[in-house]
């Protein structure tokens, strides 16, 4: 259970905020949440491209799926096409979630049980290769129970061995290839007809390649189109991105969004340091400020989401700044949090006085300032929640 030396955190909000570590991997972060939270789903996303994400279901301390947050058409039907090709008159039309699609030709007598299992298991570690691969992985727990444990409940262990691989075949491309759901696109025509001849001996047809990329299509929806494996594909394409040749967009363009900015206002540069390290791989921008003179003019030029003020900076302390700060129309709704060295009941008094929403205790871990932030930032309106949550709205 995470600490509870602040004000006013719940169980609800433990659950949406989770992280094991500053530096662990997607795999390490998994093994952990098995252990500390046995059901429930996490959230995975590369910070460099919020416009796709993966979703892990658990069930005590078992996987039982793990699916796309975006793009199910595309990955279903690259993906039944190389398990189920006598499928392709099912594949989906509308927007239901992978699982329920499969769930649903079960149910309507098109695959047998035993084929659903297959497949659920074949889109689950497909998921967990590129979930796995993102080099700096934003985590976030989420409240939803997990799907029917009856169907699939398998160890991660025995999901990921089989496919170790592969993940480490995309964890060498995502410096230039985010994810299957990157769109290629010809960057330099005379670049690409030049070293083209690179890729052809790989590839079914370089021209339907050619026609192919000027429509905008993803790698999933390239790999379909040219019957290739996705990672095939992608490392036959990958060395004419390094050659400039070609370019990638993400697979939501102008929907990528922004970072919520969290303001630490603290003299102590080791503390800024830290808070950095431990907001910035989950996805927030951190603003450190050293001068409580100063700050006040900084946040209302870049007002942000949450702001962490430690009550003992010089000349103005934070108790004085947070009223200043909520006197300003523009930052009166603006989140505080107080940070105080060995909290007592009188800091807890003055930080209710000073409106501030909450009183952190020094040294904090870093567990109880993520659930803190995503504490405060639940009383935002719904719009900027989404934001600060950064999800894709499927």
């Amino acid at each position: 259970m995470l600490p509870t030396s602040y004000l006013q955190l719940d169980r609800q909000a433990t659950m949406t905020a989770f992280d094991t570590g500053l530096k662990k991997s997607t795999a390490e972060v998994l093994r952990d949440l098995l252990h500390s939270c046995p059901s429930g789903r996490v959230v995975i996303r590369d910070p460099k491209d919020l416009s796709t994400g993966w979703r892990v279901f658990f069930y005590q301390g078992q996987v039982n799926f793990a699916e796309s947050m975006v793009g199910n058409r595309e990955r279903l039907c690259y993906l039944l096409e190389r398990c189920t090709p006598k499928l392709d008159e099912f594949w989906p039309h509308t927007t239901l979630s992978e699982y329920d699609f499969l769930c649903q030709l079960w149910q309507a007598g098109n695959i047998t049980h035993a084929q659903l299992k297959d497949l659920l298991t074949a889109l689950t570690q497909e998921a967990l290769i590129h979930a796995l691969a993102i080099p700096h992985p934003q985590h976030q727990l989420e409240s939803n129970g997990p799907v029917d444990p009856m169907v699939m409940c398998t160890s991660l262990w025995n999901l990921v061995l089989p496919i170790e691989q592969a993940v480490n075949q995309w964890t060498l491309l995502s410096a230039e290839i985010a994810s299957p759901f990157a769109r290629p696109y010809i960057l330099d025509e005379d670049k690409f007809i030049e070293y083209a001849d690179y890729v052809s001996d790989k590839l079914p047809d370089i021209t339907q390649l050619t026609q192919a990329l000027g429509q905008d299509h993803c790698l999933y929806q390239l790999a379909h189109t040219l019957q290739i494996k996705v990672g095939d594909l992608a490392i036959a394409l990958h060395p004419l991105i390094k050659l400039g040749a070609l370019g990638m967009h993400p697979y939501a363009r102008g929907k990528l969004l922004t970072r919520p900015r969290i303001a630490c206002i603290n003299q102590s540069k080791p503390v800024q340091r830290y808070v950095t390290r431990v907001l910035e791989p989950s996805g927030y921008e951190v603003m450190g400020l050293s001068d409580s003179i100063r700050a006040l003019p900084a946040l209302l030029k870049r007002p942000p989401m949450l702001a962490l003020i430690d009550a003992e900076l010089p000349h103005v302390d934070g108790y004085q700044l947070c009223r200043m700060v909520h006197r300003r129309e523009q930052l009166q709704d603006l989140p505080v949090i107080i940070t105080v060295p060995q909290r007592g009941m009188c800091d807890l008094l003055r930080t209710r006085l000073s409106g501030a929403m909450a009183c952190l205790g020094t040294p904090f871990h870093h567990q109880e300032l993520l659930a803190l932030v995503q504490q405060a930032t639940a009383v935002l309106p719904l719009e900027q929640q989404r934001q600060i949550r950064s999800l894709p709205i499927n």
